[in-house]
């Protein structure tokens, strides 16, 4: 024997027989008469033995290809009910999914939109860790970490799901007592209030690709490590300060300011080890957070 037969010529063969000649299975499978016949002689060559006799009425097995045949049907079966299975778990993905992310992306980007997933997926139960810092994947784990920024790590694969865009906000009041901001500099007049993981630059370009870089030097006048504290110390009044669009968005009471300014916008990615990949929960997961916002 030379080497080992192909799934693919076994499948073919059992195609030919059943059929009753090359031509009609040809017609059957979609494959060539030439191409058949090469991978009969193929599966021949692998077993080291003839299995058919080619007429001009068709083919018919020998006494090894009837044994063959009978047990080629076997195999196709469990092959098949393998495959089908595999299927069945990855459409009904089940078991528990640790997922880590930042109380504020949680809550703007994953609240949102959970029951939608939950729904989908009934046998899926998640266990959800609110962590401002990078959490220790293996060491806590976690399977999918939904991280902001750059990711540097050639171990895992970060799928990007949404864009953060910023804004400076204050609310009206403030801007009243202390005046508005024209450009980045005149930040430094104003009571900041800042999301220390941001600090401490803050990077600006206007509509004609000037830039500016704004240092934000602690101690500033409010400071906090999380972005939702730091959103509704910003609603209050208490001073200005770089919050996310989506949140800004959902406040009445607050005011874009330096509106010809743009903010380097940080991209949102669902991280997990490239050797969890293959687990259904977290390729379910994955694949229904990067939908949403494509």
């Amino acid at each position: 024997m030379s080497n080992q037969p192909s799934l693919d010529d076994i499948r073919l063969f059992v195609s030919v027989v059943q059929a009753g000649s090359l031509s009609l299975a040809a017609d059957l499978t979609g494959v060539s008469v030439s191409r058949l016949s090469r991978h009969l002689t193929q599966l021949e060559k692998s077993l080291g033995t003839q299995l058919v006799n080619r007429g001009k009425k068709g083919i018919s097995l020998n006494e090894l290809g009837e044994r063959f045949f009978g047990h080629a049907q076997n195999m196709l079966k469990q092959a098949d009910y393998a495959i089908s299975s595999v299927h069945e778990v990855l459409d009904q993905p089940e078991g528990l999914l640790r997922i880590s992310v930042a109380s504020d992306v949680g809550h703007y980007y994953l609240l949102p939109h959970i029951e939608q997933y939950l729904t989908a997926h009934p046998k899926v139960s998640l266990d959800i860790n609110l962590n401002q810092n990078k959490v220790n994947m293996i060491q806590d784990g976690i399977d999918i970490a939904i991280r902001v920024g750059m990711i540097n790590n050639d171990n895992v694969v970060a799928r990007p799901i949404a864009s953060v865009e910023f804004g400076i906000y204050a609310t009206p009041e403030y801007l009243m007592q202390h005046g508005t901001p024209t450009t980045p500099d005149d930040l430094h007049q104003h009571k900041i209030i800042a999301q220390t993981l941001s600090l401490p630059w803050w990077f600006f370009q206007d509509n004609h690709e000037v830039r500016r870089e704004v240092k934000i030097a602690p101690p500033v006048y409010l400071g906090c490590n999380d972005f939702l504290m730091v959103n509704e110390l910003i609603v209050k009044g208490l001073g200005i300060g770089k919050m996310p669009k989506v949140g800004a968005e959902q406040c009445d009471n607050l005011v874009q300011v330096l509106t010809d300014w743009q903010i380097q916008p940080s991209t949102i990615s669902a991280v997990y080890y490239k050797n969890r990949g293959a687990i259904p929960a977290v390729q379910s997961f994955v694949k229904w957070i990067t939908a949403i916002y494509q």
